[in-house]
């Protein structure tokens, strides 16, 4: 009788495979030459190519069939977002009432403001470790505040720099900056804090004045306090708020652009609404026009077009969207495009912070991130594996489309850099899953060669018979975990109910 229910199952699961014919090659290449063509312009957020960009997956979600999910029944949701770079600024520190400057180089210090010009004096100066907020017998408001940007250890225990600097913006603090523990990285964080920056709006998510000071700078106001830098910053478990008896006077002026972007999600309903749903997703964004024209050679590319990054992982959610569309499904199965994933995983934030969905209604999310970029239609790793409690049905749905999951590990750090990571902290399983992530010799080639570059274009280098066989792939994940009969579990909150 088990054999007799196992065919049965089995041949449900055939049938359904037999509804569409599979996604091809070709159906993906015609979505990234569109896409990656200079006529989306890199695809940045805020531009004329962003508007062209979410036009044509809206459009092509609704020729599937797909319903808009956005705010109010749209397909787009808005995602408030401020630009800011560095311009000009300066910084000195001295003891509190007249007390001994302390000289500090200002290369070794950057500075930017929330507002285009910001200017003060005697500021308080305090050392906030990784305590939690709640556990701060001192308060930050009206004060500098410096923190570590991150563990010497990286620990996942320690609260997110983004958590901890929302929370003293919050407390009001008036200034942030984060000490770069090595200073050997500096030139590079220092670099990187004088582009322009990208975060959502708002005056809850900026301080008044935020920046960076090195290791070397903070060890010297460290020492006039009488303390010693490293072990403040080696410190996780009994510093709070500690103050270093000196104040700041600070200006700076930055220039600031505001603008609104946008997520694309659509929806196919399920047959059962109360089954709860599941969500695939992938960032639609690139970095648009990204050099500077030459005079000297005016024909010379400027255009990040990103077609592997990620023209690729959306002509994924296109055909899979065409494909499942045609299907009844038990559950609601929702398809998102995100904005700013290059600028920090933003849309992905802004969705989880201002979800259109029931976040408590997914029992799992799938993001489709740079997929074209291997030959093998076998072997898939599975970013998560480990992480998002689903790992047997995952493996279940390897096994019944002839796809080998790659356990060496070495996909494994790439799970904090893409959308994914976003659902995982707040509890709900995800995966990125792709061939391109199993295949070392070509991803490391991609990385060191064309990604964020002008070259990541359409061109003989892009392999799509990986790509196409992981677009089937998920094709499968959504009727899998679309039917309550294959995979009767609720979403991790419960809010499913099945």
């Amino acid at each position: 009788m088990r054999f007799i229910a196992f065919l049965i199952a089995s041949c449900l699961f055939c049938s359904e495979a037999a509804r569409s014919e599979p996604i091809g090659e070709a159906d993906l290449l015609r979505h990234i030459e569109i896409l990656a063509s200079d006529a989306f312009e890199g695809r940045a957020p805020g531009t004329l190519g962003e508007n062209r960009t979410v036009n044509y997956i809206a459009t092509q979600w609704a020729r599937s069939g797909l319903r808009p999910a956005g705010e109010k029944g749209a397909w787009y949701a808005p995602v408030a977002l401020i630009e800011r770079r560095p311009e000009s600024y300066q910084i000195s520190f001295a003891g509190r009432s007249g007390g001994k400057s302390v000289g500090v180089e200002q290369d070794q210090i950057i500075l930017r403001g929330r507002s285009p010009s910001f200017r003060t004096s005697q500021m308080p100066v305090v050392f906030a470790g990784f305590a939690q907020a709640e556990s701060e017998p001192q308060s930050v408001a009206g004060k500098l505040v410096l923190i570590p940007r991150a563990p010497l250890d990286d620990s996942d225990s320690i609260p997110s720099f983004r958590a901890r600097k929302r929370q003293l913006i919050n407390d009001g603090a008036i200034g942030v900056l984060s000490v770069v523990a090595r200073q050997d990285r500096w030139t590079a964080f220092r670099r990187f804090f004088e582009r322009p920056s990208t975060d959502f709006s708002g005056d809850e998510n900026h301080a008044p004045l935020e920046g960076l000071i090195s290791f070397d700078q903070f060890s010297k106001l460290t020492a006039q306090a009488g303390l010693d830098a490293g072990a403040l910053l080696a410190d996780r478990d009994d510093i709070s708020v500690i103050d270093l008896g000196m104040g700041a006077d600070a200006g700076a002026e930055t220039q600031i652009r505001t603008y609104i972007s946008h997520n694309v999600i659509g929806k196919i309903p399920g047959t059962n609404p109360d089954a709860g749903g599941l969500l695939f997703m992938g960032h639609w964004d690139h970095f648009g026009i990204c050099r500077i024209e030459d005079p000297r050679d005016p024909g010379k590319d400027r255009i990040c077009n990103g077609a592997v990054d990620n023209a690729s992982g959306i002509s994924l959610l296109i055909e899979v969207a065409n494909r499942l569309a045609k299907e009844d499904h038990d559950r609601d199965i929702y398809f998102l495009a995100t904005t700013a994933e290059e600028k920090g995983l933003l849309g992905a934030r802004a969705f989880i912070e201002n979800p259109s969905v029931a976040l408590d209604r997914l029992v799992v999310a799938f993001n489709a991130d740079t997929i074209a970029l291997s030959d093998d239609g076998k072997k898939i790793a599975v970013i998560g594996l480990g992480r998002a409690g689903l790992d047997r049905e995952i493996g279940a749905v390897a096994a019944q489309e002839g796809r080998e999951i790659d356990r060496s590990g070495t996909a494994a750090p790439y799970l904090a850099r893409q959308d994914g990571y976003i659902f995982l902290e707040r509890a709900i399983p995800a995966y990125m899953i792709s061939s391109a992530f199993a295949d070392a010799a070509r991803l490391k080639a991609y990385l060191d060669g064309p990604y964020h570059d002008v070259s990541d274009e359409v061109n003989d280098t892009l392999l799509l018979t990986g790509a196409a066989a992981d677009a089937n792939f998920h094709v499968a994940l959504g009727r899998y975990f679309g039917s309550t009969a294959r995979y009767p579990g609720k979403a991790p909150s419960g809010g499913a109910d099945n």
